[in-house]
C-alpha cells in the first residue's frame, strides 16, 4: 500500500468515527428533547385533570346546597303545617285538660 492509500484509509475511519459520535449526540438530543416533550405533555394532563375534578367538585357543592335549600324550605312548610294542626287541636285539648282537672277534685 502506498502511503496516499493508508492516509486515505485513515481519514475514512476518521470520517466514519465522527459520524457515529455525531448520530450518538443526534440521538441524545434526540431522547432528551422527547423527555422535556413528555414532561410538558405530563404537566398538561395533570393541570386540566385537577382543573375538571375542581370544576366538577364546585358543581357538586352547588348541587347540594340547592339540594339543601330545597330540603329546609320543604321542612319548614312542614313545621307550618304542623303548628297550623297544632293550634286547632288547643282549645279542645285545653277543655279535655280541664275536664280531667274537675274531675279529679
Amino acid at each position: 500500500m502506498t502511503g496516499d492509500s493508508l492516509n486515505t484509509i485513515k481519514q475514512a475511519e476518521k470520517k466514519a468515527l465522527q459520524q457515529i459520535e455525531n448520530a450518538k449526540k443526534t440521538s441524545e438530543k434526540t431522547i432528551l428533547d422527547a423527555k422535556k416533550q413528555a414532561e410538558k405533555e405530563k404537566e398538561k394532563i395533570i393541570k386540566n385533570t385537577k382543573r375538571k375534578t375542581e370544576d366538577q367538585l364546585k358543581k357538586a357543592q352547588e348541587e347540594a346546597n340547592k339540594e339543601t335549600v330545597k330540603i329546609k324550605q320543604d321542612a319548614k312548610k312542614e313545621i307550618s303545617k304542623i303548628k297550623k294542626e297544632s293550634e286547632k287541636n288547643i282549645p279542645s285539648a285545653v277543655d279535655l285538660i280541664i275536664k280531667e282537672i274537675e274531675k279529679g277534685e
